[in-house]
């Protein structure tokens, strides 16, 4: 039972982009203890420059945050079901204001953007694209010279009560991020493509701590 674990938990995942999005937001609350946005608020200090992308937006919380920062991002996303749900938080949340976020559906294998466009992209927990050689080539190619993607991951909850080391495992099986330790993670992004991602890009790792858990931001530098 304990071997169909992860693959129940990838599902899931799966249906909370598409058939039950609607549950989205509570499902992240639950599983992270109400840590989740506050994981995601980690990429907001290392955001530079004017043109901001988010891939993989998922609900839109972060989009907000951004446009609550003073950026003005594009968001993108394969769900037409995150989109929506992302469109309807705007409405929510600036009722008063005519603001309509700027939201693309596209994959990040295939950006439908300019070259050297973006200063900074932004992903939060995406899915298995960062370890994707084609992928990254596009991030790269949709950012300016020394532009940095920032990548929020590898999330962990200090209570050691029984709940909080069932979510911890729970996190790592379901591969919400890369949630094995920053170690495991650029060895992983080393072998990609022989190693063509560090080329590529700069790497370095910061450790954002928070009162009741810490997750990691992952900075790559474009590289001429």
């Amino acid at each position: 039972m304990y071997r169909l674990l992860p693959f129940f938990l990838k599902f899931l995942f799966h249906q909370l982009y598409t058939t039950f999005s609607f549950g989205y937001d509570t499902f992240s609350n639950i599983v992270s203890r109400g840590e989740w946005w506050n994981w995601t608020r980690a990429a907001i200090p290392f955001v530079r420059g004017a043109r901001v992308l988010e891939l993989a937006l998922g609900s839109g919380s972060l989009h907000v945050d951004l446009y609550n920062a003073g950026y003005v991002p594009v968001g993108i996303d394969l769900s037409p079901y995150m989109l929506d749900l992302t469109r309807r938080k705007f409405q929510a949340r600036f009722p008063n204001r005519s603001i309509v976020p700027r939201l693309v559906r596209a994959d990040a294998k295939q950006l439908p953007f300019p070259s050297e466009y973006f200063s900074s992209l932004v992903m939060t927990f995406p899915p298995g694209f960062v370890f994707d050689g084609a992928a990254m080539r596009e991030l790269w190619r949709v950012l300016e010279p020394n532009g940095m993607v920032i990548w929020v991951d590898d999330p962990f909850l200090y209570a050691r009560d029984t709940w909080s080391r069932i979510l911890n495992s729970a996190l790592n099986l379901s591969n919400v991020g890369a949630n094995t330790g920053t170690e495991q993670v650029m060895q992983k992004l080393s072998a990609v493509d022989g190693g063509s991602l560090m080329r590529l890009f700069n790497w370095r790792v910061e450790r954002v701590e928070l009162a009741r858990s810490r997750v990691h931001v992952f900075l790559a530098t474009k590289r001429e």
